[in-house]
């Protein structure tokens, strides 16, 4: 019987991680965190929707003792959620081997290298700080040179989830037609930044701010 990827995550892990997961899988948001979600549904769920690079990166226990791992972003364009420099992006989970020998990490949950950018569909913070991308690593993007000016966006299912489920007649009511967004005839691969912003803005989004 094939294990549950929440259920194989939590193997191992102590009482006081198993308490802290409690706590923040609470909300609906985390709760479904792993389940298969498409672009709409990422622009609807998603409180923050930033292009940044990674700058920094704290992992360890944080004031309430809970394993966590703080990413500091400088954000370059806001495609939902308002005017943002920088963000810290606070996740459940250490990414080093602690002195008292906490080694947790949460399956599903993306990893950021410093230097790199990444588009992120961000959920709302939990009441102790903590998110993560909408459907974990489904709403985490890398971007790419794609040529001379231009930038792609590629997740960990190589973006075959963004359209996951919505037929013709649903991407004509959404507004994403082919002749507009060429990524809708292929419907998986690398995207373009600037494509993928206009999806987000014709799915209401928001108006996209660069930096």
């Amino acid at each position: 019987m094939r294990r549950d990827p929440i259920e194989s995550s939590l193997k191992g892990l102590g009482p006081v991680v198993l308490a802290v997961m409690a706590l923040v899988i609470a909300s609906p948001a985390w709760s479904s965190s792993l389940c298969p979600v498409n672009l709409p549904e990422m622009v609807q769920q998603a409180d923050r929707i930033v292009v940044g690079r990674a700058v920094s990166e704290w992992t360890g226990r944080d004031e309430r003792r809970f394993p966590a791992t703080i990413t500091t972003f400088e954000v370059s364009q806001v495609l939902k959620g308002g005017p943002l420099q920088r963000i810290e992006v606070k996740q459940l989970g250490v990414t080093k081997v602690q002195p008292d020998g906490l080694a947790t990490w949460i399956e599903g949950m993306p990893r950021y290298q410093k230097g790199s950018e990444y588009l992120l569909f961000l959920s709302p913070n939990s009441i102790y700080g903590f998110t993560m991308p909408v459907g974990a690593f489904q709403g985490a993007f890398e971007v790419r040179l794609a040529g001379p000016g231009k930038k792609a966006v590629l997740n960990a299912v190589n973006n075959a989830n963004l359209l996951r489920g919505l037929e013709a007649e649903d991407l004509a009511r959404l507004g994403l037609t082919p002749e507009t967004f060429p990524f809708v005839s292929r419907g998986r691969g690398p995207l373009h930044l600037d494509e993928l912003a206009g999806m987000v803005e014709r799915l209401g989004g928001g108006k996209g701010v660069s930096r």
